[in-house]
């Protein structure tokens, strides 16, 4: 084939396969996504939209917009402070005609009335020293024993039939009583009327009704005094049958720690406490947070609270705003009040938090019922005073141990240094939530039932010179029925024993007991490896708080 014939061949086979290329896209030309010609004969009928009425949610289901704040689950608390039931004919203190003691005015308000009980005269009944109190004050002991009633014809005292005490079988480990001061002479006759009367001391302070404009130095100095004065009195009450103390230890190289567990009896009465919630309202809150803590606030009240105890609540955030200017009791109407108040809450502004607790010494304070601030924050300082170092001391040498304070942390990035220090240098203890944010006040009941039945406030602890014992923490929280108080403490390796005196207010009496631990692991039941990394931690905590 010449050139020119192949040339031709090339041509029309150009020629066919441009044909059959513009053939099949002819044919495809539907299929093409985006046609720029006639666009309107591609387009695929539609019908027009119409509106339909959603499907009825199930059975049970509850909409967001009709969600509201918990009602009242009772009209009423659920527990009944002992305290405020009359005291049984054996208590030591019932006058001679079988009658109980009037109440303080604060109390009578509350006290349904009781029956009289028939009892009949109590005489003289021989005394043993195993029901003397285990621990006498250094100084001079006014005695009770050899009580005879007021009589015309003064009655010669009974012979007192000394018994050696025997070891406490109770106590971990046995706790030896000190020795005994003289016995009382046949003309020390005391009536017990007389006794009783000495025993407690008359108090010269009264509290103010209303919460204070601004903190009152004077009144708060006597407000502390007036604590001191019911527990400084000549003759306490023995505290040994209404503890027990159990002790762990762990030699370390030339120092041997130990931690003393001192937990409640159930026959040791609850007392009436006043409760005051500060709820953290700034705006690093926020709604939700704060939604969530309002209702586990209400909550709190009518089941974390006992029949005479009294409440109040503060919202704060630049400033800080008291619901009411008196305790109030807890009853349907006071809790009725507290909700619509706290409905009006919301969150926005800033923090001041050493202002505001410190806000809770404008609170009046009856030094016969232990006074709990259960703070809700998140624990953001950003006015005011806000280094958490002078936070931690001012506040606790203004408080001095005159209100405990439970902090409860409403978010994880919650500022754990100033919560947790601050509760553990004020009688108190703390919580943090981790959880969602709409739930944050989820834990709250958990916290508040560390503090709901409180037994024994205000307590002193004080070891002996020869213990030589280095303990912590310096200032001990309350005791509370179902709860305990550690103390954690190191002496030198080879030290044989510790001594130290316990003291509490139970209202207004005062309890007090001696006790004496031996040491050693080889006469101790428990041994616990971690007591000197526990030590250590409390001292950081001491350090922090000064």
């Amino acid at each position: 084939m010449s050139s020119y014939g192949g040339q031709k061949f090339l041509a029309g086979a150009l020629i066919l396969s441009a044909v059959a290329h513009l053939g099949i896209m002819y044919a495809m030309r539907p299929q093409v996504m985006t046609n720029y010609f006639q666009p309107s004969r591609h387009v695929t009928p539609r019908r027009p939209m119409e509106m339909r009425e959603p499907k009825p949610p199930p059975p049970g289901t509850v909409r967001f917009e009709d969600l509201t704040d918990v009602e009242a689950k009772f009209d009423s608390p659920e527990a009944v402070s002992k305290a405020l039931l009359p005291m049984q004919s054996s208590d030591v203190d019932a006058t001679l005609d079988g009658t109980t003691p009037p109440l303080p005015p604060d109390q009578e308000a509350v006290l349904p009335p009781q029956p009289k009980r028939e009892v009949a005269p109590r005489l003289f009944e021989k005394v043993h020293v195993e029901d003397m109190p285990s621990y006498v004050a250094p100084v001079v002991m006014d005695s009770g024993i050899g009580l005879t009633p007021p009589v015309t014809k003064p009655l010669e005292a009974p012979k007192v039939d000394v018994v050696p005490p025997a070891p406490d079988p109770v106590l971990v480990p046995v706790i030896e009583p000190p020795a005994l001061e003289a016995m009382p002479k046949a003309e020390d006759k005391v009536s017990l009327v007389e006794a009783t009367a000495r025993e407690e001391v008359k108090e010269d302070f009264t509290p103010p009704k209303q919460v204070m404009d601004e903190i009152d130095e004077s009144i708060v100095s006597a407000e502390k005094a007036a604590v001191r004065n019911l527990l400084d009195v000549s003759r306490p009450r023995p505290l040994t049958k209404f503890v027990n103390a159990s002790l762990t230890s762990a030699e370390a190289g030339e120092w041997n720690y130990f931690r003393v567990r001192i937990t409640p009896r159930q026959s040791l009465e609850i007392v009436p406490k006043d409760v005051v919630i500060l709820i953290d309202a700034s705006g690093s809150i926020s709604d939700d947070r704060l939604g969530s803590c309002r209702k586990a606030a209400q909550e709190f009240l009518r089941s974390c609270m006992n029949t005479g105890d009294r409440f109040n609540l503060v919202a704060f955030r630049n400033d800080f705003d008291y619901a009411f200017r008196e305790w109030q009791n807890c009853d349907q109407p006071s809790f009725d009040a507290a909700d619509r108040w706290m409905r009006r809450q919301t969150a926005h502004g800033r923090t001041d938090v050493f202002s505001t607790i410190a806000s809770v010494l404008k609170l009046p304070r009856n030094p016969r019922r232990p006074m709990i601030a259960l703070v809700v924050t998140d624990g953001d300082a950003n006015t005011g005073v806000s280094k958490t170092a002078d936070i931690l001391s001012k506040f606790t040498a203004l408080n001095d141990g005159l209100v405990s304070v439970y902090m409860y942390g409403v978010k994880q990035g919650a500022n754990r240094e100033l919560i947790d220090v601050l509760t553990r240098g004020n009688r108190g203890d703390s919580l943090v939530y981790e959880g969602n944010r709409k739930f944050a006040g989820r834990k709250i009941g958990e916290l508040s039932e560390r503090f709901r039945d409180p037994v024994l406030s205000d307590l002193r602890i004080v070891f002996t010179t020869a213990s030589n014992a280095d303990v912590y923490p310096r200032r001990l929280k309350n005791l509370y029925r179902g709860e305990c108080v550690d103390i954690i403490g190191r002496v030198p390796t080879g030290t044989p024993q510790v001594a130290f005196s316990l003291k509490g207010l139970n209202g207004s009496r005062a309890y007090e007991a001696m006790f004496r631990l031996t040491l050693g692991q080889g006469g101790m039941k428990e041994f616990d490896p971690q007591l000197p990394e526990l030590w250590r931690q409390e001292k950081v905590i001491d350090a922090k708080l000064h």
